[in-house]
């Protein structure tokens, strides 16, 4: 799957999480809570112009706190990304809430809107942390705070409270992560889906460009040089002085020949472009040193035994399998250097495509090698691989990948050398 798009943004590239999509009713929670407060604390009337000042303007800066954060999470990424961020913006709820249960009891209540935010921004063992550094502040408020002793019923209380609140927070968060996973799951489908469905138009484009061509050099390419022969033989057998129907057979003769080069012109033009104008080995050779000027990739190319000609099918087959053995380590293997080689051995030919990147990830796949790791990143990577093997198993070949991981990888393809016309 190459198909490029434009670039998207984040929300629209991905959806966001129970969380994100929420986050304006965590928001009204938590300027209602700041609200309540200030309400609860004007109502009892004992606080000074003063502490009423500083109450005021801790809850602007609370709130300025809060959407100041938002903007940048929006613009920067979320806070679970950005884990400096989100410590900083956690530290600074909890001291200005903190401010404002000092001034007045009332405000106890704003932490209603803190304790959500202490679990949308930070992972779940530290959002339990910060729930018992809240706690604590409490405990210590109530009690040390305004010179008063322990009351460590009221304290257990409250620490179950909090127990609760931990829990139901691990809740959410074990629901949000299964939803991530499941949406990864399906975008990696959908990916896989696209990719086969790509294949299959590729692996079908050539297989019908290949019987095409198979059925005109059998058809049409032999019926025009059965033609050549037959008039040919006509015109020996002509008497003397027959120079009208010399004429025809003559004029007959040059229209069967040059539909037999149409016919082997169209041949020529349904097979791959690197062999339309040179020999096969040279063919892959230049597909090499072409990938290897885009890629940047050390590439070496060998070819050894005798070179043969081979079925138009083997060549296409060999050509396509090293075009896709180059392609997925240009994207995953990370290699710094490949060896293509080429090798006749009699009757069988032999391409072997070895790089040292990052290896595979063996997985039993009926006996042979799993497609995985560097060539293929994962199963949404298999389908080019699994065509190539296809193809070469259909010419009665094989197909074997070897590999360690990080000691490289090497795809070789073994296909009968055979010589039909």
């Amino acid at each position: 799957m190459t198909n490029q798009t434009a670039p998207q943004t984040q929300s629209a590239a991905k959806p966001r999480d129970a969380w994100e999509r929420s986050n304006w009713w965590w928001t009204a929670i938590f300027f209602f809570g700041i609200l309540l407060g200030l309400v609860l604390a004007f109502q009892d009337g004992t606080l000074s112009p003063q502490l009423q000042i500083w109450a005021i303007g801790l809850n602007i800066l609370l709130g300025v706190w809060h959407i100041g954060a938002i903007f940048l999470f929006r613009r920067f990424g979320h806070f679970r990304v950005n884990f400096p961020f989100a410590i900083i913006y956690v530290l600074g709820l909890m001291t200005l809430w903190f401010g404002l249960i000092r001034i007045d009891p009332a405000f106890y209540v704003t932490q209603m809107g803190i304790w959500s935010q202490v679990f949308i921004a930070l992972p779940i063992g530290w959002a339990a942390v910060a729930a018992l550094l809240i706690f604590g502040l409490n405990f210590y408020q109530q009690t040390i705070g305004i010179g008063a002793a322990p009351d460590w019923g009221s304290a257990l209380l409250w620490l179950g409270f909090t127990a609760v609140g931990v829990l139901f927070g691990y809740w959410v968060h074990t629901i949000i992560k299964q939803s991530v996973e499941r949406q990864e799951l399906i975008e990696q489908l959908e990916a896989t889906r696209a990719e086969l469905a790509q294949s299959e138009r590729a692996a079908g484009v050539m297989a019908e460009r290949q019987r095409l061509a198979q059925e005109i050099h059998d058809t049409l390419a032999q019926g025009f040089i059965s033609i050549i022969m037959h008039l040919e033989a006509a015109e020996q057998a002509l008497p003397d002085g027959a120079a009208t129907a010399d004429h025809h057979l003559t004029q007959a003769r040059q229209t069967a020949r040059e539909s037999l080069e149409q016919a082997r012109r169209v041949v020529n033009d349904l097979r791959p472009e690197p062999l339309e104008s040179a020999p096969f080995d040279e063919a892959v050779q230049r597909v090499v040193a072409d990938w290897a000027a885009g890629s940047g990739v050390t590439a070496v190319f060998t070819c050894t035994g005798a070179c043969q000609p081979l079925h138009p099918e083997v060549e296409v087959t060999l050509l396509r399998a090293a075009q896709e053995a180059l392609s997925n380590i240009r994207k995953h293997a990370q290699a710094n250097h490949v060896e293509v080689t080429l090798s006749y051995l009699g009757d069988v030919v032999i391409l072997d495509v070895e790089d040292d990147g990052i290896g595979l990830i063996e997985e039993p796949t009926g006996g042979k090698t799993a497609v995985s790791g560097s060539l293929s990143a994962g199963l949404s990577g298999k389908f080019g691989l699994v065509a190539m093997r296809q193809r070469v198993e259909q010419l009665g070949g094989q197909l074997l990948i070897e590999s360690e991981p990080g000691e490289g990888t090497t795809v070789a393809v073994s296909i009968p050398a055979e010589t039909r016309d």
